[in-house]
């Protein structure tokens, strides 16, 4: 679950780059999050503490201000640094976090170690393909919604009713059209976001609403528009979307820049949606050349060949397999376009790249580590025991954190028996660091092959009883959850109950859900209940949802009219009931997005309207979670620090 406002919002720090990305709504990566889908305030410009370069382990450096430069674009465009997650800067807007910038468990931090390297920092970007809410509330549906095709939308039954299709083109979509005329840019670019996810491809009118957009005079709604006619998934887009990438007159007159170049995120952006088009049925062969060219043409701004090369990540095309095995290959590329391009190889299934992956491995560029690993953890055999010694061999030795952490997440996706031993062996005697990517690797191992599912089960719980620390428990917390280990049930309820960590608790509610423990169900609704941390609330509320609680939708209803005072809650609130996608939420969302008698703030309407995106979105997990799974995130650029905060 992620968030498309943050609480902690991303703060774009590059090391390298001289200005903060203001963030969209599509940059509302929901009002905090943890692992939970949602939104946060807006987020725009503003000041950060300096983050290490990820090829430096001293994690000291300066803090960078600033407002958001033309363009997306700084003086120094090569992108860099540290990594930045999403939200930031900005003006009033929860406080909390979407998970991101936890610290790594067992007390005090090693100074080498920066928080961008810990295991939470995968999760949050990875969780939706293991958490599905969506598809488990439409599954658990089916009646409910059957019946509403006879009764013309009237409620009934013990399960969260769906939002119907009748619905979604008299009420939702006729609201977000609304919306992208609203005064506030960031309820603005949610709506573009949302129409993306609402709409389909059988609506080519939606294209023209969308192509509309672009010339809106915020920029950040010109570049979720280009988001959102990737989501939409319309071919229909694509040469509108080529003359934003080639800077053509067209294309400028679209943006309303008159002669000026379009603005480099614009375009990088623009590259994106060509990729999330070619996500859903490929592109032609045309297209795909397009792309690899896009990505090795050299520029002075980095963003503009990353943008292609992270749309080569999603296409399901394989027609380009052997360039993209030159581009990573080749030592005079950028190293970012060969790290980004060797993600690719791994997501699109490209099995003829594993021999120069493992070469990768040992690459003097870290960033072409972490890929290298990423992927062949994507695309290893399980019977391939070459490579899996040379992933144990540099998971156990090599001299940088980030590498190590990616090739255990690979071991655990791969599952293979001498891969789990050495996993498990970790969680043992590993240092804490280790110990816990090893428990969330082995989580995802047992999630994907329901294999030694009790002996890893066993042996993490019996750790976590141990364990004093609170930040040391989340991650196995985390594990039991995708292990569905059952005897692990009542021991973290107990922990659910007492008083401790807002944190763990809120990992212990996803975990709860992910097992369907139906007896934790009245201590998360007290959690939602409570007054405090938005975080925590809205982590449980969408436990709830795990849950299939029927009751779920009634507490954020109230939560929702008792918080008209607080932002984060009200945003918590408020996407979190979008999430759990209950049709009775929608006569609410419209009203706020409406606001008809004028009464709810800027924040509320973009909060409700990142809502009715979450409640009509046509794909089971959202799209925009392809581009964050399985991505290398310490490998960022300004463009794509944005990309991964947005929902």
């Amino acid at each position: 679950m992620r968030t498309i406002l943050t609480f902690a919002s991303l703060l774009i720090v590059l090391a390298l780059v001289t200005d903060v990305a203001s963030a969209h709504g599509g940059t509302y990566t929901g009002p905090g999050g943890g692992g939970t889908p949602g939104a946060s305030a807006p987020v725009g410009g503003g000041t950060g503490p300096g983050q290490p370069n990820p090829n430096n382990p001293n994690p000291g450096g300066g803090g960078v201000t600033g407002g958001g430069v033309a363009g997306g674009s700084s003086p120094n465009p090569g992108g860099g640094g540290a990594p930045v997650r999403p939200g930031v800067g900005g003006a009033p807007r929860p406080t909390g976090g979407r998970g991101f910038g936890g610290t790594t468990p067992g007390g005090k931090k090693s100074k080498y170690t920066p928080k961008f390297l810990d295991w939470d920092w995968w999760w949050d970007l990875n969780e939706e393909r293991f958490l599905n809410l969506k598809s488990k509330v439409r599954a658990e549906s089916t009646d409910t919604d059957n019946r509403d095709t006879f009764l013309e939308g009237l409620e009934g039954g013990d399960e969260v009713a769906k939002v119907t299709t009748k619905q979604i083109r008299s009420q939702i979509l006729p609201t977000l059209k609304l919306a992208l005329k609203d005064s506030y840019y960031d309820a603005r670019a949610a709506a573009v976001i949302a129409l993306g996810k609402v709409g389909d491809a059988t609506q080519p009118e939606l294209v023209d609403d969308l192509k509309a957009v672009l010339g809106d005079k915020d920029k950040r709604v010109r570049e979720s528009a280009c988001l959102a006619m990737g989501i939409l998934g319309s071919k229909d887009a694509l040469p509108i979307l080529m003359e934003l990438i080639h800077n053509t007159p067209k294309g400028k007159k679209m943006v309303g820049s008159g002669t000026s170049d379009i603005l480099t995120r614009t375009r990088a952006f623009a590259s994106i949606g060509v990729g999330l088009i070619g996500s859903r049925d490929g592109l032609d062969s045309e297209t795909m050349n397009e792309l690899v060219k896009l990505s090795t043409t050299k520029s002075k701004n980095r963003d503009l060949q990353v943008g292609p090369a992270i749309a080569l990540q999603l296409v399901k095309t394989r027609d380009a397999i052997p360039q993209m095995l030159e581009i990573f290959n080749d030592p005079e590329q950028d190293r970012y376009v060969r790290s980004h391009v060797a993600v690719a190889l791994g997501k699109i299934g490209a099995k003829s790249a594993v021999g120069s992956l493992v070469k990768g491995l040992e690459n003097k560029l870290q960033f072409l580590q972490y890929s290298s690993a990423i992927s062949l953890g994507l695309l290893t055999e399980k019977d391939d025991r070459n490579t899996i010694n040379k992933l144990i061999r540099h998971a156990k030795s090599a001299a940088d954190r980030g590498t190590k952490n990616f090739c255990i997440i690979a071991l655990g996706e791969i599952g293979n028996a001498k891969g789990r031993a050495f996993l498990m062996d970790l969680v043992k005697k590993g240092k804490l660091h280790d110990q816990s990517f090893a428990c969330l690797a082995l989580g995802v191992s047992a999630f994907k092959y329901k294999e030694e599912s009790n002996e890893m089960g066993r042996l993490i719980l019996g750790l976590y009883e141990k364990t004093r620390s609170e930040a040391q428990k989340s991650p196995m917390a985390i594990a039991l959850g995708l292990i569905n280990y059952e005897p692990a049930r009542a021991v973290m309820r107990k922990d659910l109950e007492r008083p401790g960590s807002q944190s763990l608790k809120g990992n212990i509610a996803t975990a709860l859900g992910l097992m369907d423990d139906k007896d934790a169900i009245p201590a998360i609704q007290e959690l939602v209940r409570q007054k405090g941390d938005p975080d925590l609330r809205k982590r449980a509320a969408i436990a709830l949802g795990l849950l299939r609680d029927t009751d779920a939708v009634d507490i954020l209803r109230k939560v929702i009219t008792e918080s008209s005072s607080s932002k984060a809650i009200l945003g918590a609130a408020t996407v979190a009931l979008g999430y759990i996608g209950d049709r009775s939420a929608v006569e609410m969302l419209v009203d706020f997005v409406e606001n008809p008698k004028k009464q709810h703030q800027d924040v509320t309407r973009a909060f409700a309207t990142v809502a009715l995106g979450f409640l009509g979105d046509k794909d089971k997990i959202p799209l925009l979670s392809r581009i964050h799974e399985n991505s290398n995130y310490l490998a960022q650029t300004a463009a794509l620090a944005e990309v991964l905060s947005i929902l």
